[in-house]
């Protein structure tokens, strides 16, 4: 299991966090989740960072301060301070010598892929903006992913026909027919040529619809559909063979429930693949979907369990990807917590025992809050009316 330990960066003030194969982070907007993740990114994979904004021209002279304005985006330069550890697997990373030692080593491949939650931004009239496409200041994530996911459709995603989804032997049929039931419709995604110039459109009884007419959870999730093509390879091996990381912020933008539930599933399959995956979340199905696997472990119960969850057709390639969670794979959720302070301190709330007295554990990081309080107040005002009543 790997471990990571943060302390005084931006807003958090402690952070020793623990990945397993899934990893869930919830806590309220602004607490410090996608800097977190950017930082574990960065502490990974500084050399091709540093290799890649060069090569796009970018100069931050050996300061730590330019080169972090440089990847977290405008503004961003002060989150290192004097106080500031950071520590991956007990080893302390000295992110001022990294500045300065960047370019200097022979550039390594990147093992982290991050789908940002700004992804919407990066499809610009239904093609992938290019890493020099965006303003000055953008968050080299999203860059970095546009620019991945733009090569990716360079190099012919869609082949001679164009088509993008549903596309055999891209993810298996039963995840496909399920996105296909909760995010399509039946309608196909398509590669165009107008005017000599490509975009992706969606083909619904034969109405082509450029990218601005989509709903919203479609144009969302489209840049996910398109990172996913390229992490689940149609031959030659289950999983990128440099990439061990898959960080997701925020998958649920835009979704109907049934669509979560359907991005859910991908996540099982890219762990059986053998990719640990981390989720930034403010769905509380994210964290059903986990104690729900949690206790399911705890009695050693039968992958039919997760078919009567997820309302799939028997088949034996789901149940391996069911077989493979339950019986080999490790699940944390942390939780993001403000201070009055200021300042974020992060724990683990893994167990998602509802009985816990812990008050973040029970209402896992809040999410169930309300629902509780709901139903309290309910409960309270029908009492109340059954007394009045006599």
């Amino acid at each position: 299991m790997t471990h990571f330990r943060v302390q005084d960066f931006g807003q958090i003030q402690s952070v020793d966090l623990s990945f397993g194969d899934l990893t869930l982070l919830v806590g309220p907007q602004a607490t410090g989740k996608s800097v977190l993740l950017q930082l574990f990114k960065l502490a990974q994979d500084h050399q091709s960072i540093c290799h890649t904004l060069k090569q796009h021209g970018y100069d931050w002279q050996n300061e730590l301060t330019h080169l972090l304005e440089v990847v977290f985006g405008e503004g961003m330069g002060g989150l290192h301070r004097a106080t500031s550890t950071v520590a991956l697997d007990g080893e302390c990373i000295d992110l001022k010598a990294r500045a300065s030692e960047a370019g200097r080593r022979s550039r390594k491949a990147e093992s982290v892929f991050l789908v940002p939650a700004q992804r919407v931004l990066m499809l610009e009239n239904g093609w992938p903006r290019p890493f020099d496409g965006f303003q000055d200041g953008t968050p080299y994530v999203l860059r970095n992913f546009s620019e991945q996911l733009r090569q990716l459709m360079e190099k012919g995603l869609g082949g001679g026909d164009g088509l993008l989804f549903p596309k055999t032997g891209r993810m298996k049929k039963a995840l496909r027919d399920q996105l296909d039931e909760s995010m399509f419709h039946g309608a196909q995604v398509q590669l165009e040529t107008i005017n000599f110039k490509r975009r992706i459109v969606i083909d619904a009884d034969n109405n082509r619809l450029p990218f601005m007419t989509w709903s919203a959870g479609q144009r969302e999730f489209m840049p996910l559909l398109l990172g996913l093509y390229w992490l689940m390879p149609s031959s030659g091996g289950s999983k990128k063979p440099d990439i061990d990381w898959v960080v997701i912020e925020e998958p649920e933008m835009g979704l109907h429930p049934q669509a979560i539930l359907s991005v859910m599933l991908i996540a099982l399959e890219l762990m059986q693949r053998g990719y640990k995956v981390v989720i930034s979340t403010h769905s509380p199905m994210f964290l059903e979907m986990a104690w729900v696997l949690r206790v399911l472990k705890e009695h050693n119960a039968d992958p039919e369990s997760l078919y009567a969850l997820f309302q799939l057709e028997r088949s034996p390639a789901i149940t391996e990807i069911f077989r493979s969670v339950l019986d080999e794979k490790t699940l944390t959720t942390s939780y993001f917590e403000p201070q009055a302070n200021g300042k974020v301190v992060v724990q683990d709330i893994s167990s998602l025992d509802p009985f816990d007295e812990n008050d973040a554990v029970a209402d896992w990081g809040g999410l169930t809050s309300f629902s509780t309080q709901a139903a309290d107040v309910v409960a309270a005002a029908i009492q109340e009316a059954t007394v009045n009543e006599f």
